[in-house]
């Protein structure tokens, strides 16, 4: 008898192999699938990409700053005002971020989540123009803190999100264009945020409008168009995203049962911070920097404005342009740092970095021109970037592996107390001295304190691992 040859299921296997599993066919289609989906999210992201650079670049923190400052001036409080508002938005964006990372880990933040935090990052500034309008403090306070929510949210898990929707090497030409030189756009929306203020002040300009008969005015004002640009282009942006493919697997996991159980490993691991006198004056170095880069980041762009609202008939265009140097010498920022550090070493590195921050405040302090203001900022966004990566590299030397990631995890939490309790303080002194004393008390806390005690750690790093 012959011999029936069967397939795995039970069929003859038939001449010509017509038969035969199809998987090595549907290999080519499947990759042509994923290669089509690839090119329509590049597509899709490029110009969700397009979109945040032109919105950031009409939504500088500095510019918010500045006219929340102009709108209401006359208050004896604003600028205690001020420095709350942003010792709080430097508290939220801190302690948020440090939740989403650590969420994102377990939970897998959807697109539609992702967009809907653009969304409402558009749309507090909608709050905020309203708020400047009818000269709201309390809208206006609410809304500024809002949208640091939504901004936190809508930069952490985007960042994410693409890293798993997209592959560097399956990017189409027109999103990597946007992810190296997309600051391009950054750059002409800010200059031309700068342009509109000037033209369109907080007064506002009337413009009259002669329809059916009649004459109807209109009072124009900058800020108002900056702020729907912005408003604009992250509500597009986050509509943009909502369109993307996402084929992503992951699970969900409660936000809340999180929260509870990451706030109880962080209760329990916030001790690193003090483990030993090393750590706890690492954990110090950090408080007394980042206070001091508050002060420079609260105040800097109002007395930046009013030296120049006293040389220049457009101050917020000269502001613009010392802007828009520094976001270019952001490139710099990384290359320069690994050059230093290779060139001189950690201590020297760390050092060199704060005092590059120290020279923003001593320059404003001396009421300097535009070219010596534009100098410094770059210098400063230089040296925050050798700063991050020396304190970073110092807690490596520090802390053994298993106990950096505990550090890492409740450096947020705990840098909250002290800001907390130390931000009104400075807040006040800038409300009731003249900016020069904020800035020589920032540079003299980066120069007199964080710099002598950073470079004693790295001396002790250097000689034993903690």
């Amino acid at each position: 008898m012959g011999r029936d040859v069967r397939g795995e299921a039970g069929v003859p296997a038939a001449a010509g192999g017509d038969l035969q599993p199809s998987a090595p066919a549907d290999i080519p289609l499947a990759a042509n699938a994923r290669a089509a989906q690839d090119a329509r999210n590049s597509r899709l992201l490029a110009v969700r990409d397009a979109l945040d650079r032109i919105g950031y670049g009409a939504a500088t923190p500095q510019f918010v700053n500045i006219l929340f400052y102009l709108s209401a001036q006359a208050s004896p409080y604003i600028l205690l005002l001020i420095g709350l508002l942003n010792g709080a938005k430097l508290v939220l964006s801190a302690v948020w971020s440090a939740l989403l990372q650590e969420c994102a880990k377990l939970h897998r933040f959807s697109k539609r989540a992702i967009s809907a935090a653009g969304v409402a990052f558009g749309f507090s500034f909608l709050v905020l123009a309203f708020a400047l309008n009818i000269g709201a403090v309390w809208l206006f306070s609410i809304a500024f803190l809002a949208g640091t929510v939504g901004v936190v949210a809508y930069g952490d898990l985007y960042q994410q999100f693409m890293r798993d929707i997209i592959r560097r090497e399956r990017m189409s030409a027109p999103l990597r264009f946007m992810v190296r030189w997309g600051v391009a756009l950054t750059v002409a929306s800010l200059l031309l945020t700068g342009l509109l203020l000037d033209a369109f002040p907080m007064g506002g300009v009337v413009w009259t409008v002669h329809a059916f008969g009649r004459a109807f005015s209109l009072r124009a004002q900058g800020y108002l168009f900056a702020f729907e640009l912005t408003a604009l282009s992250f509500i597009a942006s986050g509509y943009v995203t909502s369109f993307v493919d996402d084929s992503r697997e992951g699970g969900t996991y409660p936000f809340l049962a999180f929260l509870r159980e990451h706030m109880g490993t962080v209760r329990r691991t916030s001790g690193i911070l003090w483990q030993n006198r090393y750590v706890a004056l690492l954990t110090l170095s950090a408080i007394v920097s980042g206070l001091m880069q508050f002060l420079v980041t609260a105040y800097s762009g109002i007395a930046i404005y009013k030296i120049f609202a006293q040389r220049y008939e457009m101050p917020f265009l000269a502001l613009s342009v010392v802007y828009a140097i520094a976001v270019l010498a952001s490139f710099a920022g990384p290359y320069f740092t690994q050059r230093v550090h290779r060139s001189i070493g950690l201590a020297p590195t760390l050092v060199f970095g704060t005092l590059l921050l120290a020279i923003l405040p001593l320059v404003l302090a001396w009421n300097a021109n535009v070219a010596a203001i534009a100098a410094a900022m770059c210098l400063s966004v230089v040296g925050g970037a050798i700063v991050g990566f020396a304190q970073g590299l110092l807690a490596r030397k520090l802390l053994a592996d298993d106990a950096r990631h505990d550090y890492f995890r409740a450096q947020a939490f705990a840098l909250a107390i002290p800001y907390l309790l130390l931000v009104p303080a400075l807040s006040w002194i800038a409300n009731t001295f003249p900016f020069k004393v904020t800035f020589l008390i920032a540079a003299a806390g980066l120069v007199l304190v964080v710099t002598p005690l950073s470079f004693w750690l790295v001396v002790v790093s250097e000689k034993v691992r903690l």
